[in-house]
């Protein structure tokens, strides 16, 4: 079975999680229910980038497109990849 998605939808997409991904480093704000503290940053690298990550992966096997899956596995880890940048550029 091979599904076809356009380019275009693949292209928005891609730029929408680039866009999320760089959002913690722009955005910082933290949302306050009771005792309990929700953080954006949190939001997005732990929970929003995986689910997308894993909806690339199944859109990469069913396209056939090798990058596409390499962009869902960078998705899933994107709170591991960017604690080993922020690790390498900041310094221990």
């Amino acid at each position: 079975m091979r599904l076809v998605v356009s380019d275009k939808f693949i292209k928005l997409t891609s730029l929408l999680v680039v866009i999320l991904w760089l959002s913690p480093t722009l955005i910082e704000f933290t949302v306050s229910i009771g005792s309990q503290t929700y953080s954006w940053s949190a939001f997005v690298l732990l929970f929003l980038l995986p689910i997308i990550g894993f909806i690339y992966l199944i859109l990469a096997i069913l396209t056939r497109k090798w990058w596409l899956f390499l962009f869902g596995l960078a998705c899933i880890f994107s709170f591991a990849i960017t604690m080993a940048l922020g690790s390498y550029l900041l310094g221990p």
